[in-house]
């Protein structure tokens, strides 16, 4: 577990604005989709270092990002949460962008030595030199950033069996926030893609937002909603937020919560 504690950066703090309403603070997402989905499941948060830190690289997201204006970004981070082609398709075009248009190495971070050889050998495949960009195996005692501010916690979780061992959720604190943020601290819990919450559970009492994937017909490899929903109302109701991600069918998950209050689908930047 991350053994940096908050309490260490109580001088380093900014004031933090009051929150309105519940809605996505920590991370922007831009896509909220499942497997088949126009729009795969990821999303970014920013630092105030000037670090620009990704979770998975679908090709839906690399079409979005290689539009935005990077300029201001020093550093960029992409974190992988497994190997399906709906988080790393976009991942080796991402790293020629980075390389050869924004004149910056990648940070590819990988969660355990295992995925990095998959990604080393994904990204080989598509014909990318090796010095093209950095892959480095996460370290949970180590901060990420120009401020060093960002501890990664990888956690190992159930989803696929063709990739058992090698899907991983996280647990991230974002000591010094986003850059535009209403909120400093930020604390929070992505699942990736999981079909079970107990290797997150030890989070909860860190977490202020859970990221959690679910699924309104499919379920099996993933969390089905229906199933799930009575604990997550439990952490809503300890006031975590709580945001629903890779669904495979919007509108059908927002008829469930409809009247449940402190859990939120995410919604896209």
């Amino acid at each position: 577990m991350i053994s940096i504690r908050i309490e260490l950066w109580n001088s380093a703090k900014l004031p933090i604005s009051n929150r309105k309403e519940l809605s996505t603070l920590y991370l922007h997402f831009l896509g909220r989709g499942a497997g088949f989905a126009n729009e795969h499941t990821s999303a970014y948060f920013v630092t105030k270092g000037k670090d620009f830190f990704l979770i998975d690289c679908p090709s839906s997201t690399f079409v979005k990002v290689k539009n935005f204006d990077l300029s201001a970004y020093e550093n960029f981070f992409v974190l992988i949460t497994h190997t399906h082609g709906d988080h790393v398709g976009g991942l080796g075009l991402w790293a020629q962008y980075c390389f050869f248009v924004l004149h910056k190495k990648l940070n590819i971070l990988a969660p355990s030595e295992e995925v990095a050889e998959d990604i080393k050998a994904l990204l080989t495949i598509e014909g990318n030199s090796l010095d093209w960009y950095n892959l480095h195996l996460i370290d949970s005692d180590k901060l990420y950033g120009n401020n060093m501010s960002v501890c990664i916690e990888p956690v190992l979780t159930k989803h696929s069996p063709q990739l058992d061992g090698k899907c991983f959720g996280y647990y991230i604190e974002n000591v010094f926030g986003n850059e535009d943020a209403s909120s400093d601290d930020q604390l929070f819990v992505y699942t990736g893609d999981t079909s079970t919450l107990q290797p997150f559970e030890e989070f909860f009492g860190f977490a202020r937002e859970i990221y959690v994937d679910v699924s309104v017909f499919y379920g099996q490899i993933h969390l089905k909603l229906e199933e799930t929903l009575p604990q997550l109302i439990e952490l809503a109701q300890k006031d975590i937020k709580v945001y629903l991600m890779h669904l495979d069918d919007v509108e059908a998950a927002e008829r469930m919560i409809a009247d449940v209050p402190g859990i939120e689908i995410v919604k896209l930047s």
